[in-house]
């Protein structure tokens, strides 16, 4: 974990990178040549000694700055040393020179979580990792190009303004490119980025692998995900600081607690009956490992106390309700170690969520022929929308607020839906991972990086994604049952109880009762406050115990509280 800052044209790099001090609290280092600035603020996790960033070329010709890890950089690393002259055990320096070998093609040869700056005396190269798990963002303005791994740095220097579109609403959460700022931009996950002084290019290096229509026996594939996690926790052990493990009751963390077995594992809980609290099944897969649990349990006032600061890190708000509980949980963790792994993306890649199966349900109904010539009395009797366009369907799901016209909002989630080769599945997922998971990520790295706590997600390892989406659809949901090769695969290292668990709950906070009772008065306030600003607010499609519309007007005005606070419409 580190901050990373550049500049190309006027600005100070110093106020940048200084800004960015949680995300590096280790060293400092900044390189300058004519218009360029680059600036890092380090957490060492890999050679403690001689990897002080920003690295240079022994020949002085190019430098970097690099927030991450390449799991792969030892292996990189014999070949290129064939050619480069290696002066420190970094993966750093790797990166480095990958990108003298091959160029923008380098970012090929990467297994890892990464977003980099590199300048080269003619153009700045910048990437960022496949799955998006580090942070990028960037702006160009009058008086140059700015970089930073969080959008606070470039404010340093770079004037804005909110920019609140419908679409923020209705996802709960900025898309990317695009931020809730104003001429500030992210660099979307798999894309790499060049400056020139003048020109400004992008390009998406990656995409999830197309539909395959023949497949091994459940067997090989078992065998090739079982080989692939091992492979993938292995690999994210690797650090030269104490590594520990987020633990919820489910089946994504006991896997990785299976497979790491580490010796802290961190849980949080609240004790508010079956609804909310797993704790239990954490317990079961802690004591298997023999590992020692540490527990939080937030509170409503620390909600009130904390999630101010909470959205000064995150940048802006998110489509998640479960910060207070990530933040705790790092908080806590850094205490004993200086990594932690979770179990981050199993859900959009394995086919984890409640909702698929909902999809799955009406898809299968739609093929049965006892109702082939009746969908309109299906339609009477269930929905009207009931067996129509996926896409839309599926927004009817997703989507968080009513659109003045859903249209181009329904448009969004078509792309991912595009491909008829696909199953059901996986175009589900792969609209999952463009619209909501880039928020858990962000809160997933938000949240380490404001203690100074690397976090590490190997589901998120691209091998394992690909190979998810070469998987036959009853691999992912069959009977009712969600992550099936998961479970099969999880078979030996996990207990009985866990895998055979349906009753799925993800990380669930009591946010609507805390907003409704104990803290009703400061989400009031908080409310009418962002309403007198003179917004244009769509109505929230209400969603019961959970509905988050409350808790997203009140981050929304802190927001504003924090960054803009005398702005009106």
């Amino acid at each position: 974990m580190c901050g990373i800052a550049g500049i190309w044209g006027r600005g100070d790099i110093v106020p940048m990178t200084r800004i960015l001090e949680h995300r590096g609290p280790d060293e400092e280092g900044f390189f300058r040549a004519g218009e360029v600035q680059l600036g890092s603020r380090r957490l060492k996790v890999i050679d403690l000694v001689s990897g002080r960033q920003p690295i240079v070329s022994t020949d002085g010709k190019c430098a970097i700055v690099y927030n991450g890890e390449i799991f792969n950089y030892k292996e990189l690393r014999v070949g290129l040393a064939k050619e480069f002259e290696f002066v420190t055990q970094s993966d750093t320096e790797v990166v480095l020179h990958a990108y003298r070998k091959w160029g923008e093609h380098c970012v090929d040869h990467f297994n890892g979580q990464f977003s980099f700056a590199i300048y080269d005396g003619a153009r700045l190269f910048c990437a960022r990792d496949r799955m998006g798990e580090k942070p990028f963002y960037y702006a160009r303005t009058g008086d140059g190009f700015y970089l930073a791994s969080e959008i606070k740095a470039l404010l340093t220097q770079v004037r804005s303004a909110p920019r609140i579109e419908e679409s923020f609403w209705v996802f709960d959460c900025a898309l990317a490119p695009d931020t809730l700022f104003e001429n500030i931009f992210e660099l979307p996950p798999a894309h790499w980025l060049i400056f020139d002084g003048q020109q400004l290019t992008t390009h998406c290096y990656w995409r999830v692998p197309e539909p395959v229509d023949c497949f091994p026996s459940e067997k090989e594939l078992v065998d090739e995900l079982r080989a692939l996690i091992e492979d993938a926790v292995r690999r994210r052990m690797v650090a030269d600081v104490p590594v520990g493990l987020f633990l919820s009751g489910g089946l994504d963390s006991a896997v990785m607690a299976g497979a790491a077995l580490p010796s802290d594992v961190f849980s949080c809980r609240f004790p508010l009956g079956e609804a909310f609290d797993e704790f239990h099944y954490a317990q079961i897969v802690a004591q298997r490992i023999g590992a020692r649990h540490h527990v939080v349990t937030p509170t409503f006032d620390d909600l009130r106390q904390r999630l101010g600061d909470i959205i000064w890190h995150l940048d802006q708000p998110i489509a998640t309700a479960s910060t207070i509980s990530e933040f705790m949980l790092a908080e806590t963790a850094k205490r004993h170690v200086t990594v932690v792994l979770g179990g981050q993306g199993a859900d959009e890649t394995f086919g984890g969520y409640v909702r698929y199966l909902l999809m799955s349900i009406e898809h299968d109904l739609a093929r049965r022929p006892e109702l082939a010539n009746y969908f309109p009395l299906a339609r009477f009797f269930w929905n009207p929308d009931m067996f129509g366009d996926p896409a839309a369907r599926y927004y009817e799901l997703i989507h968080r607020a009513q659109a003045a016209d859903p249209a181009p909002h329904i448009a969004r989630v078509r792309q991912y839906f595009a491909d008829e080769r696909r199953p059901l599945i996986d175009r589900m997922e792969l609209a999952d991972i463009h619209l909501s998971l880039p928020s858990l990520i962000t809160m997933n790295d938000r949240a380490a990086a404001a203690f100074g706590l690397e976090n590490r997600c190997p589901f998120l390892d691209h091998r394992i994604v690909e190979f998810a989406f070469r998987l036959p659809p009853e691999m992912k949901i069959c009977e009712l049952k969600t992550k099936r090769i998961l479970r099969l695969a999880a078979r030996d290292i996990v207990p009985e109880q866990i895998l055979q668990r349906r009753d799925k709950k993800g990380l669930v906070v009591p946010f609507v009762q805390w907003l409704n009772g104990p803290l009703k008065a400061w989400a009031t306030e908080l409310d009418g406050s962002l309403a007198a600003r003179g917004l244009s607010i769509p109505p929230p499609t209400l969603r019961g115990e959970f509905d988050r519309s409350l808790y997203s007007r009140v981050c929304l005005e802190l927001w504003f509280r924090r960054f803009f606070p005398d702005w009106h419409a």
